[in-house]
């Protein structure tokens, strides 16, 4: 969605003061209060926070080709059949677009869209896209830039603006989860859809030190019920053999402890070429192994729902 055309969503962040928003020079305006947001890379900064020079990276050919590849691949291949419980991403794609097909009938609230894969479904005219910075240990790629950057405790957008909103692996990111969840409730429309993805019980830790919270299934339910937000259909991506296999790829790829000099930054790059090639086996394995293990609903590693607002919502308390 163009910057322009988000202006009619937006609110001043620290208030329910009626805005007056306009756009120059580079800076987004409130006029009532004379604040300015620099607008950078087509994004409007809330937090002042962009940087445009990221952190000098280690020394050494192969922490290079680490930034390349972390920039470009990275994602991809973690969140495909080539990583360890990687299909559990493709799984959770694929509902999430089912879902949008049911429910998206307007614009779209986009809420950390890092990956990008609602945002080409439907359409980038069709998404209002949050993301907050502030949440992250590695600057994205420009193409990633969101059109706001703003607390995702706080966002800066009208009461009952959306009919439908995305929040993306966002809740374990945020200080207070319960706020976040309250902000999804205000901003959706009554009648309105939510889509939440986030981690279950062994989710691994990721983007650390700014990873504060897994949420099980019985804290999601009480969080949603003090926002009236009734529980539509759940989904387990990742179950019990899917999830393990996902810790396992983490814990033998993805550690941090490779980042300690040219020597174990090799060692990663070898692992994860032999990764590369047993993964979609293993991945058949273990979804093979989920079919044939009953699942009580605990010991996933990722959690997906279809959230509705009521037409007469109150919140409780």
């Amino acid at each position: 969605m163009k910057i322009e055309n988000s202006l009619e969503f937006l609110k001043h962040p620290d208030s329910d003061i009626e805005p007056e928003f306009i756009i120059k020079d580079d800076f987004l305006v409130d006029k009532n209060t004379d604040t300015k947001y620099p607008i950078v890379s087509n994004m409007i900064d809330f937090q002042n926070s962009v940087v445009t020079n990221s952190d000098e990276l280690k020394k050494g050919l192969f922490f290079k080709i680490n930034s390349v590849f972390s920039n470009y691949l990275d994602t991809w291949i973690q969140t495909s059949i080539f990583a360890g419980g990687g299909i559990a991403f493709v799984i959770l794609r694929r509902v999430i677009k089912d879902w949008i097909d049911q429910v998206v009938t307007d614009q779209m609230l986009v809420l950390d869209p890092e990956e990008g894969d609602q945002i080409s479904y439907l359409g980038s005219e069709k998404c209002l896209t949050i993301q907050d910075f502030a949440s992250l240990n590695v600057l994205p790629v420009e193409s990633f830039y969101p059109n706001l950057n703003a607390s995702l405790e706080q966002l800066p957008i009208k009461s009952s603006s959306f009919q439908s909103i995305i929040s993306n692996f966002v809740v374990e990111h945020v200080k207070n989860p319960r706020t976040h969840i309250m902000e999804l409730g205000r901003i959706l429309k009554p009648g309105g859809y939510a889509i939440l993805a986030g981690p279950g019980d062994i989710y691994p830790s990721h983007r650390v030190p700014y990873n504060y919270f897994n949420v099980i299934r019985y804290g999601y339910h009480q969080m949603f019920k003090e926002n009236n937000l009734e529980i539509m259909e759940e989904y387990f991506p990742a179950r019990t053999w899917v999830s393990i296999l996902y810790v396992i790829y983490t814990t033998c790829v993805r550690n941090r402890h490779y980042n300690k000099n040219q020597f174990t930054k090799l060692l990663q790059m070898i692992v994860l070429g032999i990764s590369l090639v047993v993964s979609p086996f293993l991945n058949l394995a273990a979804i093979f192994l989920d079919f044939i293990t009953p699942f009580d609903q605990v010991g996933y590693a990722i959690y997906l729902v279809l959230l509705r607002k009521p037409m007469d919502s109150v919140p409780e308390g």
